[in-house]
């Protein structure tokens, strides 16, 4: 009989592949990021991508004896490997050990918020994010959106800090280095905050009455509208040697702490209020702790989540991952 050719995919059926590619593309939850990475591993070792350099087996015989010659040659993963690509089916995932390693978290990028003014060519249109840290902050954005206000935010992209050359001495991580590292911190973008007041998107400001609120990081409403209430708000703009209080003013000001918060974003402790645009002080940053227990949580465990074991020997952190959380950082076992 002789061959005939695949029947052409109907238009419903190429209707459901182009949703489930999509979908592919845009999740972000763990288990579809790790779908995603043995897809394209699989692509990546496809025989299909490099021409043979041998010629096709004629017969049952010949294909006999490549499967002997892998069997001999101890290549055992290449010989199941290309078992079943004679059968046409899924292979198996080639060794860990050989592909570097996957990582059960990651990060993925999300949109970033870029408003009008003097700062919106810098500010990056993705941000990269924690893979189980971004529905919660994307839930909390889309809340600040919905009500004419947006967050330009700047977070450190995904990277350990290097162990230096050998026999050279890395520098000392601090806390602060460590929470970056790991994804769990997130900074207003500069130049949208402390500049103007009257304009920027974001501001340090407190209620004019009473007097003794304390200063906080709040976005306005920049779309004209009425959602956020109008109120009188001392706001503080700074220069690179100084800060200082503004008059007050009729502001659309909307506290950001409150929102944050719900998705697991905190202000650093204590708080410190703007010195100057070079020393912006805690409001302008925050922290997310969330799943870190005190005395159990290990800085291998974070770290394992983000990046493959390779990754992990080359950097200045090698050397602490048996420390563990405290509370407020991460400490070596007594």
């Amino acid at each position: 009989m002789s061959d005939t050719p695949p029947a052409i995919l109907d238009d419903s059926l190429a209707s459901v592949i182009d949703v489930l590619v999509e979908l592919m593309r845009t999740a972000t939850r763990p288990e579809v990021l790790e779908a995603q990475r043995v897809l394209l591993q699989r692509l990546a070792y496809q025989g299909d991508v490099f021409p043979s350099r041998i010629p096709a087996p004629r017969n049952i015989t010949e294909i006999g004896g490549y499967l002997n010659l892998l069997e001999t040659a101890g290549l055992g993963d290449v010989r199941a490997t290309a078992v079943t690509s004679a059968l046409g089916v899924a292979g198996p995932v080639p060794s860990l050990a050989t592909t570097g390693g996957a990582v059960p978290v990651g990060f993925v990028e999300m949109a970033n918020d870029r408003p009008g003014g003097p700062a919106q060519a810098s500010i990056p249109p993705t941000l990269a994010v924690r893979a189980d840290l971004h529905g919660p902050l994307q839930a909390a954005l889309a809340g600040l959106h919905a009500v004419g206000c947006q967050l330009p935010l700047r977070a450190a992209r995904p990277a350990l800090p290097a162990a230096g050359w050998p026999g050279e001495v890395a520098p000392a991580a601090g806390a602060a280095t460590i929470l970056a590292s790991l994804g769990r911190s997130l900074e207003v973008f500069p130049g949208t905050v402390l500049t103007d007041p009257a304009v920027d998107p974001v501001a340090v400001a407190r209620p004019e009455t009473p007097s003794t609120e304390a200063m906080r990081l709040v976005v306005r409403e920049l779309d004209g509208g009425t959602l956020v209430t109008e109120a009188s708000w001392v706001s503080l703009t700074a220069s690179s040697t100084s800060a200082a209080e503004n008059p007050p003013a009729p502001q659309r000001f909307l506290a950001l702490a409150p929102v944050l918060e719900a998705a697991g974003w905190y202000h650093p402790a204590p708080p410190v209020l703007p010195a100057s645009l070079a020393a912006p002080g805690t409001l302008v940053h925050f922290v997310n702790l969330t799943g870190l227990v005190a005395g159990e949580t290990t800085l291998g465990d974070e770290l394992a989540l983000l990046f493959p074991a390779a990754d992990i020997a080359r950097s200045s952190l090698r050397d602490l991952v048996t420390s563990v959380w405290d509370g407020d950082a991460f400490v070596a076992p007594a």
